[in-house]
């Protein structure tokens, strides 16, 4: 079991045990926000331990390098976002477009996202030089993506939307988010995140008319 400091009401300091689990959670979330304000070239395995209050030993203890931990903190921001996609493709009582559109604003909420989005970015530029971390960032896209072809589909088959592939169509709207998104941080001042969401919606406009 793993520990951290807390303190008491009389300022004493207690331990306070983790399991494995949630202590890999905590690491994951100190590394999330470190690459958020700092990036990852300057975040280092001593920069997260020491924002988890633990020696480095520790923390290689639960993920043996800085790369599996990036895995580890791109599966924990993107199950963040799963969560958001798939908790509006759940809505009830409205059509499948509505609930795209709300999936494509749940992706681009930057209330919610803004650390998931710079973990995201800093992932690719990584990914793009490491084959493994392609591979990762492929399985987590993939899981996306399989909302929106469930969306689509429903869409297409109840006539509301005019695609010939329903995956290939998922495949350019995911491509069209990851885009805007990356403008959105990349360009500050010039892609708000309503500019970016009126965007990406025009695809689905395109597709209402075909």
């Amino acid at each position: 079991m793993a520990l951290k400091s807390t303190q008491t009401d009389g300022g004493r300091e207690t331990r306070v045990r983790f399991d494995r689990e949630e202590r890999r959670i905590q690491l994951a979330e100190a590394c999330a926000e470190l690459i958020a304000t700092n990036g990852y070239s300057r975040t280092s395995i001593r920069d997260v331990a020491g924002r988890a209050n633990i020696s480095t030993g520790t923390l290689l203890h639960h993920f043996g390098s800085k790369e599996k931990l990036l895995e580890a903190t791109l599966v924990l921001v993107s199950d963040d976002f799963l969560d958001h996609i798939r908790e509006a493709a759940s809505a009830k009582d409205v059509d499948a477009v509505t609930r795209l559109r709300a999936v494509v604003r749940a992706i681009l909420d930057l209330d919610r996202h803004s650390i998931g989005w710079r973990v995201w970015i800093a992932f690719w530029h990584e990914a793009s030089i490491d084959p493994e971390l392609a591979v990762v960032a492929g399985e987590r896209t993939a899981l996306a993506e399989a909302v929106f072809v469930e969306l689509i589909s429903e869409a297409r088959d109840a006539g509301l939307l005019h695609v010939a592939d329903p995956e290939t169509s998922a495949g350019e709207l995911a491509a069209l988010i990851d885009g805007v998104g990356l403008r959105m941080f990349s360009e500050t001042g010039r892609w708000s995140q309503e500019r970016a969401a009126n965007l990406v919606e025009r695809l689905i406009d395109d597709w209402q008319r075909q």
